[in-house]
């Protein structure tokens, strides 16, 4: 740990000196870099949502592990903020506060290498479908987020939720050991048996620390060889109390394989507020078309009935409407907060409220309300203090209410009615909890830290010696920043 900490604190100064371009960029990597004038700049620098968003002056494109390495020492030694880019969705507001900065884009890490013993090396430049692709291709899956445009190393190091997570628990549960730059352009391994402690906090609150090049997962047989059986029902919103009921009364003896995402939002072609109800089971058909019988009474009409691979999954479900929502450049300004379960009075008053909101600001109307209800089998088969991510026993459904738009006319009613509701939900008779839980990949900024990472104290205090250990100066201070004194926990 000594030897640990002294490269930490003196690894810039002492380096080798590297040979400097006139730019002041080292000579080795001076071509991976390219400023506005660039062809591909915009395409290369635009994230998913532009709330309060960062900015950028040149964008750094590494090529390996040693590329990163020499970047991060030369920026880090000249002050210079930046901030790496592997899907670019997440949308924290303090991302904001990093200006004039330098875009590390990871798209050149973009591979799945899946190996005999049935780990699979996955490089931070790949997207969830990138991992879906390579995993069913070798006869192997693993748990991933619903939108398969997120990028699937920033979202496991978030905690990294998903429709398998009944079946595997969750992304960061599978992760094995990681390969990563600190901020001086150390070079480090994290794993069980490699800075340890490191690992454990990569888990949950991970962007807090380096950059992560690549990470060893542990990956799975396939569910159902693969196959999923898929149902989009519509509903009018005179029922969606029965609707939430019925969910509700899933909870009871949840299965592991099913997913089910209740969403608000709008048909683009009619311009009128809807209610859906997306069903993926990894189960046989027939299974699956029991649980979609419960709600088949109550539908206007059943859009989608299929069975469906793995891969198409994201294309197939909410009719395709999550993988359409993959565009970038809208302002998206969005609260999340967990709960126990369903509240079949609250949800249909949250609906009637969305309809009145996107009628009112038709700028706004691609503004969504999405409850992902996800089974926790495998989530809670594991101990609190396995990771640091801190929602073992309170991740049944995650509300993530959403204000987009492209015109700020609406920004002020968009961000007071999302956050409205947000302060509305979060109340212990309604979320089931006596803390407030908000999952770090949805967290908005203005929640206390705790909520994001636990109340107790012992996760403070770990949390609080890995920042100061492996980020003395901050420099990966843009996203959910863990605070450096423990008086400065909220």
């Amino acid at each position: 740990m000594a030897k640990l900490f002294l490269a930490l604190f003196l690894g810039s100064a002492l380096a080798a000196p590297a040979a400097r371009q006139a730019n002041g960029w080292p000579s080795s990597i001076a071509c991976q870099v390219h400023g506005p004038e660039w062809p591909q700049f915009v395409n290369a620098t635009t994230r998913w949502s532009t709330y309060s968003a960062p900015t950028f002056d040149e964008i750094f494109l590494p090529r390996t592990g040693e590329d990163l390495a020499v970047g991060l020492q030369y920026l880090s030694s000249i002050g210079k903020p930046y901030l790496a880019m592997s899907g670019g969705h997440g949308y924290a507001p303090s991302l904001g506060e990093i200006q004039n900065a330098t875009m590390i884009n990871m798209r050149n890490f973009n591979y799945v290498n899946v190996h005999e013993d049935g780990t699979a090396t996955i490089g931070s430049g790949t997207k969830f479908r990138d991992v879906i692709n390579g995993a069913y291709a070798a006869g192997r899956e693993i748990t991933v987020g619903n939108c398969p445009c997120v990028g699937s190393i920033g979202a496991m190091l978030g905690g990294g939720l998903g429709r398998l997570q009944g079946e595997h628990a969750l992304t960061s549960d599978a992760l094995r050991a990681v390969n990563m730059v600190l901020w001086n352009g150390t070079r480090i391994t994290a794993s069980e048996t490699e800075h340890a402690d490191l690992f454990w906090g990569l888990r949950g609150a991970g962007q807090n620390f380096g950059i992560v090049y690549e990470g060893i997962f542990e990956t799975y047989e396939q569910t159902n060889g693969g196959n999923h059986y898929i149902a989009d029902i519509a509903f009018h919103p005179s029922n969606l109390s029965a609707v939430i009921g019925v969910t509700d009364a899933l909870w009871e003896n949840w299965d592991s394989r099913l997913a089910i995402i209740t969403a608000f939002g709008v048909d683009p072609a009619s311009h009128t507020p809807l209610i859906l109800v997306n069903i993926v089971f990894a189960g046989p058909e027939e299974e699956g078309r029991a649980i979609v019988a419960q709600y088949l009474p109550l539908a206007i009409a059943q859009i989608t009935d299929e069975t469906v691979t793995w891969p198409e999954v994201a294309s197939t479900a909410l009719m395709g409407g999550i993988e359409a929502g993959c565009a970038t450049g809208a302002r998206s300004n969005s609260y999340n907060v967990m709960v126990r379960r369903l509240d079949r009075e609250l949800l249909p008053e949250l609906f009637a409220s969305f309809a009145e909101f996107v009628t009112a600001n038709p700028l706004a109307s691609t503004s969504t309300v999405m409850i992902e209800s996800f089974a926790q089998q495998a989530v809670q088969a594991l101990p609190d203090d396995y990771s640091a991510f801190p929602h073992r026993r309170a991740f049944n459904n995650a509300i993530v209410i959403s204000a987009n738009y492209f015109d700020d006319a609406v920004a002020e009613a968009a961000g007071e009615w999302a956050l409205s509701w947000r302060n509305r939900i979060n109340h212990p008779e309604i979320t089931g909890f006596d803390t407030f839980h908000v999952y770090q990949n949805y967290a908005n900024d203005d929640e206390p830290l705790s909520a994001l990472y636990g109340v107790e104290s012992w996760r403070h205090e770990r949390l609080t010696a890995l920042k100061n250990a492996y980020d003395p100066h901050g420099m990966f201070n843009g996203y959910h920043a863990i605070p450096t004194t423990l008086a400065d926990w909220s």
